[in-house]
């Protein structure tokens, strides 16, 4: 057979094995994936190890003593100056005789030490040493921007001291093309279809894709860079995409199609990574469409930590001052700047009616500690704005004006006051509502009226009465036709989500009439039946949970 038969059986053998993607697979094979601001590595410590351990007796934890963010690894129990944290590299990604510039920051006492343990062409262990710093307990970067990998596998990075036994931390390894300084602003080159990040596309790059693949499917939180690894450009890593990555290397197809658009500088001394990604409406909910699930983990509802503010503003509107609860999340820093998520009560209720009981703080905490959701500010709103009224006076029909007030009272008294006081970050990209009854209603309201600022909306069994109607309760007027029910581009939602409870029989079937006449109008949607569900917490707390996961990320 001649080699070039050769080679299609082996790229051949390698996809009939991406596509096997067995349930013993998933558990048992790892990938050092490819990181979206253009390293090969860069580990941060802002949700876990990042797959570091301890070396010889030495332990390892997160903490809080940062060389950048908010976190950073901990090593300690050490009883000798080799004990201290190692990673084993993904050898698909580092190979030898190539070189790589490395980079870790890393405080403690004396010579502080960037190392190599490898298995030699001999089959014998041997050890190189990469670069070195010394510290007085604060942060020394260790650097080296050319070091080629020795000849030999199995390569093990870890960082030791040159004497003593004290605990140390280490935080933003960094592993990146030769020659690049960190500290220095760097293009990233981001080829469609290298996904081992060597500049080039060829049988390795489809070993990566495999094993990415597999742990992308296990875990879709995984980091997977869409304008590298998306090759048949879906807007998903998938098994085509490795299809279409082996007919690429064949020769079989001479181009890949547009991916999503992703681009990204890095700055550092402490690196900060800033990137922007152009992804239409109906892409960003399709992509997550088949993620959404009405059955929520049981761990993300326990233990709500964060901090909690309540603070008063000045109403325009009602001409009055009002008040709202800030939640902070954990690991807060007011240096950094945040997205910000109004969440809305429902008829009745005050800024505290959703702090407890609707899984909105649970659930923000855990997937912000998992690394599932981003980091943001929430606001609980009192949504209740009448100039005539200081508390909702319990007749509804006339107390609703004052809920469609809020339409105004949020965009100009609200949200300039959380601007002015807190961290958080502008536009409507930054900016999500949502909320429950009638402050699902009037979530879905705002997202309307308020399009330029407001990129997410939710509304937990949304309360009739945005279009005139009729309930068992009384006669809507509406606050706009069927034919209003839109957002149109340019402001089309990144995200509008809506859930309802088939055992609601409060709103009934107003939240599917919504999402209905969204979907009508060519406003793209998702919407959520929550099976059993009632005019309760057992489907707002869905709803929260999908929506908190999404939020931000378009």
């Amino acid at each position: 057979m001649n080699r070039i038969g050769t080679f299609r059986n082996v790229l051949a053998g390698m996809l009939a094995g991406a596509v096997s993607l067995t349930a013993a697979s998933l558990m048992t094979t790892s990938t050092f994936a490819l990181e979206p601001d253009g390293y090969y590595c860069h580990d941060t410590f802002e949700n876990g190890t990042d797959n570091w351990e301890g070396r010889g007796g030495a332990a390892v934890s997160v903490s809080d003593n940062a060389y950048s963010g908010s976190q950073a690894l901990a090593v300690s129990g050490r009883s000798s100056a080799w004990h201290g944290a190692m990673k084993t590299l993904d050898d698909t990604v580092f190979r030898a005789g190539v070189e790589y510039s490395f980079s870790i920051a890393a405080a403690g006492s004396g010579n502080m030490m960037l190392s190599l343990q490898y298995t030699d062409a001999s089959g014998k262990t041997a050890y190189d040493h990469i670069a070195d710093g010394v510290s007085s307990g604060e942060y020394v970067l260790l650097t080296n921007t050319n070091y080629k990998l020795p000849e030999g596998s199995g390569y093990v990075l870890y960082v030791e001291t040159g004497s003593g036994t004290d605990s140390f931390s280490i935080d933003e390894v960094i592993i990146a093309k030769a020659g690049t300084q960190v500290g220095a602003v760097t293009a990233v080159n981001a080829i469609q279809g290298d996904l081992n990040g060597d500049e080039r596309i060829d049988a390795f790059d489809l070993v990566f894709a495999r094993k990415a693949l597999l742990s992308y499917t296990a875990d879709p939180s995984t980091v997977i860079s869409m304008n590298v690894a998306d090759v048949d450009g879906d807007g998903e890593f998938a098994v085509n995409d490795l299809v279409m990555l082996s007919q690429f290397i064949l020769g079989q197809v001479t181009e890949f199609p547009k991916p999503i658009v992703t681009t990204a500088t890095t700055t550092a001394t402490a690196p900060v990574t800033t990137t922007t990604t152009t992804v239409s409406a109906s892409d960003y909910m399709a992509g997550i469409r088949d993620k959404i699930t009405v059955n929520v983990p049981s761990n993300v509802l326990k233990n709500a930590e964060g901090k909690v503010e309540h603070i008063t503003y000045f109403s325009k509107k009602a001409n009055r001052d009002k008040g709202a609860n800030v939640w902070l999340p954990p690991g807060y820093d007011s240096s950094k700047k945040y997205p910000v998520f109004y969440v809305n009560h429902g008829y009745g209720g005050d800024e505290s009616t959703m702090m407890n009981g609707m899984g909105v703080r649970e659930i923000a905490t855990n997937l912000i500690k998992s690394g599932e959701a981003e980091p943001m500010i929430i606001v609980f709103t009192n949504q209740y704005t009448d100039p005539n009224h200081a508390q909702q006076t319990g007749n509804g029909q006339a107390d609703v004006p004052g809920y469609d007030n809020f339409v105004e009272d949020l965009p100009d008294s609200l949200m300039p006051y959380i601007e002015s006081h807190y961290p958080v970050k502008t536009g409507r990209e930054n900016t999500a509502v949502a909320g429950f009854s009638m402050g699902g209603r009037e979530s879905l309201y705002i997202g309307i009226k308020c399009c330029d600022k407001v990129g997410y909306i939710g509304g937990g069994a949304p309360a009739p009465g945005i279009f005139p109607t009729k309930d068992q309760f009384m006669d809507h007027p509406g606050v706009m036709s069927k034919d209003d029910m839109r957002i149109d581009p340019p402001y089309s939602p990144y995200l509008l989500m809506i859930a309802g409870g088939t055992n609601d029989t409060m709103v009934n079937d107003f939240p599917k009439q919504y999402s209905d006449l969204f979907t009508q109008h060519g406003t793209e949607n998702i919407y959520i039946s929550v099976p059993g569900g009632g005019h309760d917490a057992n489907t707002v707390i869905p709803l929260m949970y999908n929506f908190i996961r999404f939020i931000f990320k378009a």
